[in-house]
């Protein structure tokens, strides 16, 4: 699922969008189930000649088509205290091709109590048979509204990087827990199916065909849950035990954005993208960067 100054207009749009909802909800969990051992992931074979388009919307869980804007609202833990937390996720227009794939560049603000405090951007594509996979991302971290740092720059084939995937074409819960990614030749991010059908509300609706996905790292596996809907994408973030800052993430406001309304947002994924070779030079120095499709 991982801060250059984000330009006001921006940032001050994205957080009266996301006040536009509440955080009442209701709707079935899946937090009964119990914590699971450390397990070894399954890595699926990387072929780039298996992916085609990047962005077609085919992930029925999901679709990646640009404008489309989600905001999901609820709570973190900052130095222990519990304070307001939004994030809000737009499938941008820019594409970069990663070890031989081409990829969308989704970007995520995260606002915490009312300040932009992380703007990342995640390099995605769907294969052949309609997985979405994970083939890097880059974060900036802020203060005051002033950048501080880079963190978690990965590329798929740089340093030893190893993409995986982050919603299956067809989630079965018997399917083994599977790698989402492993950055750097770090320990993998792993995910398992715990869930297919279920039924769960949210602010913004109740969705029937909802898929529920444990994610964590492969020593500490329990960190969360993800609902994601039918032909939505993600509607909701359930922190787990292993957990630190217990982000609690619900669905506000879905919608596609305008042709301007997306130019601004992908202006602002290029410069995350154009910036991360100054930032991080051993991973995106010297590689192609991203542009508008």
């Amino acid at each position: 699922m991982q801060r250059t100054h984000l330009r006001i207009s921006i940032a001050t749009a994205l957080v009266v969008l996301a006040g536009a909802g509440s955080l009442s909800a209701c709707g079935n969990s899946a937090s009964s189930e119990p914590a699971p051992e450390p397990a070894r992931a399954e890595k699926a074979k990387f072929d780039p000649a298996n992916f085609g388009d990047p962005a077609t919307g085919a992930s029925a869980y999901l679709p990646l088509i640009p404008g489309t804007q989600s905001v999901r609202e609820g709570f973190t833990l900052v130095g222990g205290r519990k304070v307001p937390h939004t994030v809000t996720t737009t499938v941008t227009d820019v594409y970069r091709e990663v070890d031989g794939v081409r990829t969308v560049l989704m970007l995520d603000h995260e606002v915490d109590g009312g300040q932009v405090t992380q703007i990342s951007v995640d390099y995605v594509a769907e294969d052949k048979q309609g997985n979405v996979w994970n083939l890097g991302g880059y974060t900036q971290e802020y203060e005051g509204g002033r950048f501080v740092s880079a963190i978690d720059p990965w590329l798929q084939g740089v340093n030893g990087a190893k993409a995986g995937i982050l919603v299956q074409a067809d989630p079965r819960v018997e399917t083994p827990v599977y790698s989402v990614s492993q950055p750097d030749k770090e320990e993998d991010s792993v995910a398992e199916v715990i869930k297919v059908g279920s039924r769960h509300c949210v602010p913004f609706d109740c969705f029937k065909d909802v898929l529920v996905v444990r994610e964590g790292k492969a020593s500490a596996p329990d960190n969360e849950f993800k609902y994601y809907a039918r032909d939505v994408g993600q509607i909701d973030n359930v922190p787990r035990g292993d957990s630190v800052h217990k982000d609690v993430e619900k669905l506000i406001n879905l919608t596609t954005l305008s042709p301007q309304a997306l130019a601004e947002i992908s202006k602002e994924a290029l410069r995350l993208d154009h910036n991360a070779p100054k930032q991080s030079p051993s991973v995106f120095g010297g590689l192609p960067v991203g542009q508008r499709g």
